[in-house]
């Protein structure tokens, strides 16, 4: 009888022992997924900002450019609205030393990514990736064609997000 209780006592301390290591697997895997960075442009704030900024412009049909800009770090950032100029295909923009990303509209009528210096409605101003290499911050660019971006660290354009996918949180990496 002893040995038949000692069977199922070290059965029962088997089964904890696996459910043990099991708890801890999950626990280590759900904290490593936390340290995978959510990109800015995906977060619940800022995906609400565009759809502002978006707002702002008439949806793109007004002409007129509205921006915001991220001041911090990825991580840890403040929303700053730039006050709109009203003017036609460009705004003026203001940045502080922590500033890292402009996302700003392009109207409809204008193109998705980010104007270049030889590919600018003020000729002469460099466009949105001159002042991106300038300041070296990263320039997005919300239109009605999707989500784009310039980053000036590697020099590349991308495009983010399809269509008005910019406004949604679901299927954003």
């Amino acid at each position: 009888m002893a040995r038949l209780t000692l069977g199922v006592l070290w059965d029962t301390l088997k089964a904890a022992l696996i459910f043990a290591v099991f708890l801890i697997v999950v626990v280590c895997i759900s904290v490593m997924a936390q340290g995978q960075t959510v990109p800015v442009y995906c977060k619940p704030d800022v995906i609400k900002a565009m759809g502002r900024i978006w707002m702002d412009s008439t949806n793109g049909t007004s002409g007129v450019e509205s921006t915001f800009i991220l001041n911090g770090t990825p991580e840890a950032y403040k929303i700053e609205f730039e006050k709109m100029s009203g003017e036609q295909m460009q705004q003026k923009i203001y940045t502080w030393p922590n500033t890292f990303a402009v996302i700003h509209v392009h109207p409809n009528r204008s193109g998705e990514y980010p104007s270049t210096p030889t590919n600018s409605y003020v000729q002469g101003s460099g466009g949105d990736t001159g002042m991106a290499d300038r300041l070296g911050v990263d320039v997005y660019v919300v239109s009605n064609r999707g989500l784009t971006v310039y980053y000036p660290a590697t020099k590349t354009t991308k495009k983010l997000r399809e269509g008005f996918d910019w406004y949604k949180q679901k299927g954003c990496k």
